[in-house]
């Protein structure tokens, strides 16, 4: 682990709240991002540094104080926008228990279901099953259509034609075989 940062003391009992709290949703999961910005909002402790100098460590720690809390793996609840965990997911496994993953995904979903079987109140009749994580958008601020919405049809330009040589025109209307 790289250097602590003063406010890993604060962000992680908040990430735990955030992480118990998803974990509260049977198949809910949180981007890692949307897991940062919920922390920091709440921890009103902003970070000095870029986010990619310390997330992973961070993770890592608040996979250790969970472990120390007596929680379930809640860490593998934060997934990256493709819904997958990957290797800051097995380092935080490495650090809380000891164990060296190989397939963290797999890991990932077994733990995921651990949480929800701990504390979701919408937990299956079966108890639920390991599965990949599908992660939600936090908020619509990019331009992907979402369900319900018309993706608009972009209707290509028509080609204007030298009428001389019958060539494609170029933007500026001048045609480079006659001109």
């Amino acid at each position: 682990m790289a250097k602590l940062l003063p406010q890993f003391a604060r962000w992680t009992p908040a990430a735990l709240e955030v992480l118990r709290e998803t974990a509260s949703r049977y198949g809910a999961v949180i981007t890692v991002s949307d897991l940062a910005d919920e922390v920091v909002r709440r921890s009103r402790v902003e970070s000095p540094t870029s986010r990619r100098t310390w997330l992973t460590d961070w993770l890592e720690i608040t996979a250790l104080a969970a472990e120390r809390a007596g929680d379930p793996p809640l860490t593998s609840l934060a997934v990256q926008r493709d819904g997958t965990v990957g290797d800051a997911y097995g380092r935080a496994v490495l650090a809380a228990t000891g164990d060296l993953v190989k397939d963290v995904e797999q890991r990932a979903a077994e733990d995921r279901l651990r949480c929800y079987q701990a504390l979701a109140t919408d937990l299956p009749a079966d108890g639920g099953t390991p599965r990949p994580a599908k992660p939600r958008r936090a908020s619509s601020s990019s331009g992907t259509p979402r369900a319900g919405r018309a993706t608009p049809k972009v209707e290509p330009r028509p080609v204007k034609i030298c009428p001389t040589c019958f060539t494609a025109l170029p933007a500026n209307g001048i045609c480079d075989m006659c001109d």
